[in-house]
């Protein structure tokens, strides 16, 4: 299926990420992560293209995010 690029952590690093379950997230959806440094939330910036190789993949997209995801961000913060 390929992969989508994602905007993650504090500082906004850019990495590509599989989805569980084949799931295809338009741009611009917010999204749970889990990086080489753990969970993280994360911004949809390119969805996958057929073509794309899903070699050296930076981790996978376990979910979009929940409301419930939103407020313990904010709580965080």
């Amino acid at each position: 299926m390929g992969y989508h690029v994602v905007r993650y952590g504090l500082l906004g690093n850019l990495g590509r990420f599989s989805a569980t379950g084949a799931v295809r997230y338009p741009r611009a959806s917010r999204v749970v992560v889990r990086s080489p440094r753990g969970l993280e939330l994360g911004e949809i910036v390119a969805e996958p293209d057929a073509a794309d190789d899903a070699a050296a993949l930076d981790g996978q997209i376990l979910r979009r995010m929940t409301v419930e995801d939103d407020l313990l961000q904010a709580r965080l913060d």
